[in-house]
């Protein structure tokens, strides 16, 4: 006989709450959660360091398209209410004020742009030693 599949137990002050990330961002995540653990636990965690009321807001709508594909996360249901909340008050969208507050938290613990490369290229490499 097979075994039941079971439930997974979530904390019961959490929900699944859908969020599009900016796709410099969704990369930078999971490359992280791949070797730290869960991808939630850590956008939570840096929700709730930001201060979302004076975080600077970043753009999403562009000629290119700047966000990945819809992602599920579980977020503590005062943190989602705060995050509503927030956007209203700031009259953006709850998408936009996730992406801001991340970068701002991210950010701060990245040298350089997200999306960018980690070491320099060739071509900045030649621009800073060039033979006299």
């Amino acid at each position: 006989m097979l075994p039941r599949p079971m439930a997974i137990r979530r904390n019961i002050g959490a929900d699944v709450f859908n969020v599009r990330l900016l796709i410099g961002l969704d990369k930078l995540l999971r490359a992280k959660r791949r070797y730290q653990g869960d991808l939630s636990a850590s956008i939570n965690d840096a929700l709730l360091a930001v201060n979302l009321n004076t975080v600077k807001l970043v753009t999403l709508q562009g000629k290119k398209k700047k966000t990945a594909r819809e992602t599920q996360v579980v977020l503590l249901r005062r943190l989602i209410r705060r995050i509503k909340r927030i956007a209203d008050a700031r009259s953006c969208s709850i998408n936009q004020l996730v992406n801001s507050g991340l970068m701002a938290y991210y950010w701060k613990r990245r040298t350089g742009k997200l999306g960018s490369p980690s070491r320099p290229t060739r071509h900045s490499a030649k621009a800073t030693y060039h033979r006299r």
